[in-house]
Formats: structure tokens, C-alpha cells, sequence
């Protein structure tokens, strides 16, 4: 039932997206200020990548990474989790049981999920206002390193993204890099928390919207 659905909610998801992302970036863009210390932390990253003495346990970090969202998502899911290894350059997660509908969300988080990001974001929350900035270049830092895992990780070669099917991975990935940008944008303004709210309550007004234009019209053609 739900593969038959798939293409359907993941459209909708998309176009709810990009309503509310459009808006962000034009504010972000507006008041780039704010934004100047995550912008910082990402540059940070780049240039000291290059490096070896910083970058040895990159590979590692990265697999790490990897592995530690598909069991993340997992646990979210209720699936048992049974194992979990990280070596250079390759891992592995086993897990069984759980809701079945969430092996998508299981198989494709490390190719979407910036869970190293969505940790700052959260801690920040808790940081006191002259002490932001500091959060800002570490989470700016974060975003670096996840965009270079994503980079790096997402393929065919990834029996992850084949397993689900590429079609499928094509549309879900770049829905929930819409999803993840928005919140990240919002989160500098209103924090995480805040920012999943508003954001749940713009795509609820937004597809209610919808659903009376789509009533509307249904009944003049009447």
C-alpha cells in the first residue's frame, strides 16, 4: 500500500518543500549576517581538510557517520538493533523488527540526514546568546562535513539507494535535503524546536490551502 502511494506523498512533500524553502532563502539572503559564523565553520572545514594532520580519521568519521544514521532512524522506527560497525572505509548495521514502512527512511538516512547538524541545533537551544556564535561555526562545520559524506557516499554503487530503488531514492533524498535546509535556515531565527513547529504548521495551512482550491474548482465544474 504504501509503494503505491510512494510517488504521490513524495511529490506532495516536494512541492510543500519548496513553498516554505523559497521563503527562507529569501530571508537568509536578506539577513546573511546571521549566517556569517555557520558560513565560516563550513569554510573552516574545507581548508582544514586538506590537510592530512586533520583529516587521517576522515574516512573513519565518515563510515562512522553512516552507520550511526541508519541506526538512529532505526531505533526511531522501533526496529532491534543486533549490530554495528565502523571500520575505514566500510560498515555495517543489522536490526530486525519494527514498523515496516520505515525501511526507506532506515536505508536512505545517511544520505539525508545531517545527524551530527540536528545534534548542534539541538544544543544550541540550550547555549546562552553571546555563546551562539560558537554553535553556529561548529554546526557550520557540520554541515561541511555531512555535505562531503553525501557527496562522497550517495551512488549507484550504494546497495542502500539500490535496494530501495533509484527512482525512488531520486525523488526522497533531494525532498528531505529540502526539508533539512528549511529547518536549518528557520533554526537560526527560531531555534530547532520552534522552527519543526512552524514548519509543520506552514505545511498544514499550506495543504489545506490547497485542498480548498482543489474543492473549488472540482465543484465548478459541476
Amino acid at each position: 500500500m504504501f509503494r503505491f502511494l510512494f510517488y504521490p506523498i513524495i511529490i506532495l512533500v516536494l512541492a510543500l518543500g519548496i513553498t516554505e524553502l523559497i521563503p527562507a532563502v529569501k530571508w537568509g539572503i536578506a539577513h546573511y549576517t546571521l549566517y556569517k559564523y555557520i558560513g565560516i565553520g563550513m569554510a573552516a572545514y574545507f581548508i582544514l581538510s586538506i590537510f592530512r594532520i586533520f583529516n587521517k580519521n576522515l574516512e573513519w568519521l565518515q563510515t562512522f557517520s553512516h552507520e550511526l544514521s541508519h541506526t538512529i532512524v532505526g531505533m526511531m522506527f522501533l526496529r532491534k538493533i543486533h549490530s554495528f560497525e565502523a571500520r575505514q572505509g566500510t560498515g555495517v548495521m543489522s536490526h530486525s523488527g519494527g514498523l515496516r514502512f520505515g525501511d526507506i527512511f532506515i536505508s536512505l538516512a545517511p544520505y539525508c540526514l545531517p545527524i551530527f547538524t540536528y545534534l548542534l541545533l539541538f544544543l544550541r537551544e540550550l547555549g546562552a546568546a553571546k555563546s551562539l556564535y560558537i554553535f553556529d561555526i561548529m554546526i557550520g562545520i557540520t554541515v561541511a562535513f555531512h555535505i562531503s559524506c553525501f557527496r562522497k557516499q550517495t551512488g549507484l554503487h550504494q546497495t542502500d539507494i539500490t535496494n530501495v530503488g533509484v527512482a525512488r531514492s531520486t525523488f526522497f533524498i533531494p525532498a528531505m535535503w529540502i526539508i533539512n535546509l528549511t529547518v536549518l535556515l528557520l533554526s537560526i531565527r527560531f531555534g530547532v524546536i520552534d522552527s519543526f513547529v512552524k514548519l509543520a504548521t506552514e505545511y498544514w495551512q499550506t495543504l489545506t490551502e490547497w485542498w480548498r482550491w482543489v474543492v473549488k474548482f472540482v465543484v465548478s465544474l459541476k
